[in-house]
């Protein structure tokens, strides 16, 4: 008898565990931010590409997507300053939900206008501005971003 209750506890054990991670996954959106801080334009382009094979790969439906960029990084949204592709690929991402954090310190610091930074062909918004990127890198990853460097 004590042996039964011995087997039932271990299968039991093994159960849960073998069962827990799928239910955890279950409805849960996979969070990432992807990180901009060179102005590098070919590293602009993977990583917009990056980002939309991401949403091809699970759905856009199944993922929660912020890009996040600071420093030279703000040259992506900087017309004369990176590739009229990426302007597209930037706009057609933040169609699909992604969403963008622009650092407001880079901002004062390299003495931009917003009014000429731009996500595709539309204003940067207010809504897409944050208070500091490292900030906010490292406030999404403490709420559990999985962090991507392009």
């Amino acid at each position: 008898m004590k042996n039964l209750l011995i087997t039932a506890a271990v299968l039991f054990v093994l159960i849960s565990f073998v069962s827990a991670p799928a239910e955890a996954g279950e409805g849960k959106k996979v969070k990432v931010v992807y990180h901009f801080n060179s102005d590098d334009q070919k590293i602009h382009k993977a990583g917009l590409i990056n980002i939309q094979n991401h949403l091809e790969a699970v759905g856009k439906e199944n993922v929660e997507i912020i890009a996040v960029l600071h420093g030279q990084g703000l040259t992506m949204l900087q017309k004369g300053k990176t590739e009229d592709d990426n302007f597209l690929r930037v706009e057609n991402l933040k169609k699909q939900g992604v969403k963008i954090g622009v650092c407001n310190i880079t901002i004062q610091r390299q003495k931009l206008n917003k009014d000429e930074l731009f996500v595709g062909n539309e204003k940067l918004k207010d809504s897409d501005i944050v208070p500091s990127g490292v900030a906010e890198l490292a406030k999404l990853q403490s709420e559990g971003y999985a962090y991507i460097k392009p």
